[in-house]
């Protein structure tokens, strides 16, 4: 079940969401109306479903697809590689999707060019900055909303590191909210279409976004800049950095279906390559 969830609640400092040792609750910004969900399972897997806000009808609805209901990890077949085949008897999971669109793409915009920890950082300061309490007992944080982002200017966000490029994006992606979260209800092909037609969003941004509101087994983030070196890596012991997009989705071909399953099977057993260099680090522009 944590393993199923996980994509929606990866950093334990994000004030949307929360972990327990068998609950976890995330705030949402529903099409309907904010709310919150609150997931609970047993030991034999047995999960509650509670929900509360204008949202809470909507995220119960939606509960399902959260879960993996949408997913069929039978189809899948890791015997082209002993090893996969290994990890994912420990590891096995099922691919949900959060089914919302605005709040994964004001994350991976945020997440343009710059480290993840520098990502978090400022995706958690903007949230408590601009985010409104989430209905219910969780005591989360919600989202933005686009309609308070869209009325910024780019100089707004320095203070939490976001330059301009991401900023302007941002504001951009709020303006056009309502015509991108009804990609949450297009073919996967016509969504990334959707997202990419406004300025900044490109590749990355579009399939960092729906590996998250989608159950998207195939979909792999392109032009990452750590994912071609992740999976040459863990398939060949290669782990230079001139590895690209192109040698990685010819490593991933013998699993065409669930490739992106691939590589969220490989990132959950850990299999990363060893460092060669120091960690890179972002310029503080809130202290210029």
């Amino acid at each position: 079940m944590r393993s199923t969830l996980l994509s929606l609640g990866v950093f334990r400092s994000n004030p949307i969401h929360r972990w327990g040792p068998r609950a976890f609750a995330r705030a949402v910004l529903t099409p309907v109306g904010p709310g919150t969900v609150q997931f609970v399972w047993d030991a034999e897997s047995t999960v509650t479903v509670q929900a509360w806000g204008e949202g809470g009808d909507w995220l119960l609805d939606q509960a399902p697809s959260w879960l993996g209901a949408d997913d069929d990890p039978a189809r899948f077949d890791p015997s082209p590689n002993a090893r996969l085949a290994r990890i994912w008897k420990e590891h096995a999971f099922r691919l949900g999707g959060s089914g919302v669109v605005w709040q994964e793409l004001l994350y991976a915009i945020l997440g343009q060019r710059v480290t993840t920890i520098d990502a978090v950082r400022a995706w958690r300061n903007i949230v408590l900055a601009w985010g409104e309490p989430a209905p219910g007992p969780c005591e989360l944080r919600l989202p933005p909303a686009p309609e308070v982002m869209a009325g910024l200017y780019y100089t707004d966000f320095h203070r939490f590191d976001v330059e301009r490029s991401r900023a302007t994006t941002i504001i951009a992606a709020a303006k056009a909210a309502a015509r991108l979260e009804e990609a949450a209800g297009m073919e996967l092909p016509d969504a990334l279409r959707r997202l990419m037609a406004v300025s900044g969003i490109g590749p990355w941004t579009a399939t960092s976004t729906l590996t998250t509101t989608f159950c998207a087994p195939d979909l792999v983030i392109e032009r990452d800049y750590g994912l071609p070196t992740m999976v040459c890596w863990a398939f060949t012991g290669d782990a230079t950095r001139q590895t690209d997009d192109r040698r990685m989705f010819e490593l991933l071909e013998p699993f065409c279906g669930h490739r992106h399953r691939v590589v969220r099977l490989l990132l959950t057993a850990g299999l990363t390559p060893p460092r060669r260099a120091p960690r890179a680090t972002n310029p503080r522009i809130s202290r210029l």
